[in-house]
């Protein structure tokens, strides 16, 4: 079910604005079972806060469906970039809204879980 955001901004969470790439997976929704076959895709991190993330995909996830994700945060400091580390979370799609251009979509997700991966 797609729904359009069209009341007040409810976010407990200050959002941030960001543009990374995040590879997902689907694992079982709590109300529908979606398969794509085990592979990762990818999509663009739109924003994100303490709370969660909006993601553009060209995939129609349904809402309540559970992702796996993983993805790279840069903190940058005064034109200077630096690599806060990978990171992996499992959220919630809580809401999904068919872009203008008809073929992709802006996901809402809930983090349930998350942890900074340390790399070797």
């Amino acid at each position: 079910m797609n729904r359009i955001f069209s009341g007040t901004d409810r976010r407990t969470s200050k959002r941030m604005r960001m543009n990374c790439t995040v590879v997902y997976r689907t694992n079982e929704p709590s109300t529908t079972k979606v398969m794509l076959g085990g592979q990762d895709i990818q999509a663009q991190m739109l924003d994100i806060s303490q709370t969660g993330m909006a993601l553009l995909t060209d995939k129609d996830i349904p809402i309540s469906t559970i992702l796996s994700m993983r993805f790279t945060l840069l903190k940058v400091d005064n034109d200077v970039v630096k690599l806060s580390g990978p990171m992996e979370a499992l959220g919630e799609v809580r809401s999904n809204v068919v872009n203008e251009d008809h073929h992709s979509h802006r996901l809402g997700i809930y983090f349930t879980k998350m942890k900074k991966v340390t790399v070797a």
